[in-house]
């Protein structure tokens, strides 16, 4: 396979690029490039990884990823059936950090933008349960003239800037680029644990995806992760509970099970350990 460094097409005379993405699913492999990258979800649910963190992508979320920072935004697998119905829709601008020092971010009216530039080398996401000012803006922003996009741009980072529900998603930030071969490694694992987490899954199954023993495998996804491959298998699993918690009627016994775990109260000891919750808890929470 290719290795999973994701070219972002040029524009010759503008200094950021603006995208829309509207399909059935999104561009499902994990991949990285040097480019910053604001992105609005509008349309559609799944699974996000952005770093070393795996959670849930949902509509209104607003994100700022930094540099190199490896991502990828799967769709929930309905999304990818050949009659699907479903919508993926997200509005994204492209920066490259070059741009951004020598133009108007040298500026000392936009100092104040540094610390979410530092913070989205880990990726930053703020939560909207609709539509807001900033949503808005990013959801115009294709439509509008060069200069517009540009200062409709500056007030959308100047509001995540100064928004304290934003959270940061990785404990690791990435400076550099990883080898090519590191990072299609990590695509097969995650690829492979988000089709399969239904099922057990061994150590020796899931290094046999990185082309590892089971010992280098360890080594490896601790120094790319920060986590044991347990570690991030069980918060798939809880994280895709969850979702099942929010969306079904069905028993927590039932959703335990087909979520990977063949003991109830192994569901409830790691669900208690993600979510600081019980199942019972989690569902009393939502109402």
């Amino acid at each position: 396979m290719k290795p999973l460094l994701f070219r972002v097409p040029t524009v010759d005379d503008r200094s950021f690029r603006v995208q829309v993405d509207d399909g059935p699913h999104f561009y499902d492999r994990l991949h990285f490039h040097p480019e910053l990258q604001l992105t609005l979800i509008r349309e559609s649910v799944g699974t996000q990884v952005v770093g070393d963190r795996i959670d849930r992508f949902r509509p209104y979320d607003l994100l700022l990823l930094g540099a190199n920072l490896p991502h990828v935004f799967r769709n929930d697998p309905d999304y990818f059936a050949p009659d699907t119905a479903h919508r993926a829709l997200s509005y994204s601008v492209y920066l490259h950090p070059d741009h951004l020092k020598q133009t108007v971010f040298g500026m000392p009216e936009l100092d104040h933008l540094d610390q979410l530039f530092q913070e989205a080398r880990h990726g930053v996401r703020i939560r909207f349960s609709e539509a807001a000012s900033l949503t808005t803006h990013m959801e115009q922003l294709h439509k509008l003239r060069p200069f517009e996009q540009l200062i409709t741009l500056l007030t959308v980072l100047d509001g995540m800037a100064s928004d304290s529900r934003r959270e940061i998603l990785s404990i690791t930030a990435y400076e550099q680029a990883r080898r090519p071969d590191d990072h299609q490694r990590l695509d097969n694992v995650f690829t492979y644990i988000l089709n399969h987490y239904a099922t057990p899954i061994t150590l020796e199954e899931v290094a046999a995806q990185a082309h590892l023993t089971p010992s280098a495998f360890c080594r490896f996804f601790r120094l790319h992760t920060r986590k044991t491959f347990s570690q991030l298998l069980n918060e798939v699993r809880i994280e895709h509970a969850c979702r099942l918690l929010q969306e079904s009627k069905l028993p927590i016994s039932q959703i335990a099970f087909s979520c990977g775990y063949t003991n109830l109260s192994n569901f409830n000891r790691q669900f208690k350990l993600i979510t600081n919750l019980t199942p019972g808890q989690y569902i009393k929470a939502l109402f």
